[in-house]
């Protein structure tokens, strides 16, 4: 029953236009990086790399790409009513959510984390390599720690797709420029911390606000209680008690 699940959930998140226009969107690191490359400025092409993988790539492309996959794996069913028929099935509810968080995350890896490969690539020209890896686990990381965070909400609440755009461009994006606090529950800070913690470049490349450890500890943590939560919420879910 768990491989039908994924199948579904795949082709389901996968499967349609969707996917496509994520994958549009991810190819816009790769484009500017080609620019920058055409434009003939190597000066300082680590740091800029740094920061156009970072507010392209975790920024913008990664979390709407999460947004819409994480909302979607089980959201979608939920709204047009077929999520009755997964929840009468004899089905853990804590395997439903699992299955949900990892395809979705799966597919976020999978559309996302290629194309800014590629974009460190191009931009860096060979330099640097070391900046390349770190923001590839940073994706990974941020992708698992963003879906389960979008499952859960998908569980909660109908407003999900626009509850999590709110999360993504003012509490991530905005908020931090205002109140250092926000950093603590910032899957962002997160993933900037992850790739700081593993990257070998020199401080001024990356310069995360949160320690590389404690990044790893707080994206477990929040990856743990999300998925507890959407457990939780799903155990007690009935059709049409949603927000």
């Amino acid at each position: 029953m768990t491989g039908t699940l994924i199948s579904l959930t795949a082709r389901q998140l996968l499967g349609r236009r969707r996917a496509l226009i994520m994958l549009l969107l991810a190819l816009l690191p790769v484009l500017v990086a080609v620019i920058y490359r055409l434009g003939g400025d190597e000066e300082g092409a680590a740091e800029w790399t740094a920061g156009m993988l970072d507010v392209m790539g975790l920024g913008l492309v990664l979390p709407l790409t999460a947004l819409i996959f994480g909302t979607g794996a089980l959201g979608a069913e939920i709204e047009d009513g077929t999520a009755v028929y997964l929840l009468t099935k004899p089905v853990e509810r804590w395997r439903i959510v699992l299955v949900k968080i990892a395809v979705a995350a799966g597919a976020t890896i999978l559309i996302t984390l290629p194309p800014l490969v590629v974009a460190s690539v191009i931009a860096l020209g060979g330099d640097e390599a070391a900046i390349t890896p770190a923001f590839a686990v940073a994706v990974v990381v941020g992708a698992i720690a963003y879906c389960a965070l979008f499952v859960a909400l998908s569980i909660l609440t109908s407003r999900a797709l626009l509850i999590g755009l709110g999360y993504v461009f003012v509490w991530e994006a905005i908020l931090p420029q205002l109140f250092s606090g926000t950093k603590w529950v910032s899957v962002h800070q997160y993933m900037l911390g992850v790739a700081d913690l593993i990257s070998s470049a020199a401080p001024r490349v990356l310069d995360a606000d949160l320690g590389g450890v404690t990044a790893v500890v707080l994206a477990v943590v929040v990856t743990g209680a999300a998925t507890f939560l959407a457990v939780r919420l799903l155990q007690r879910f009935e059709i049409g008690q949603r927000l």
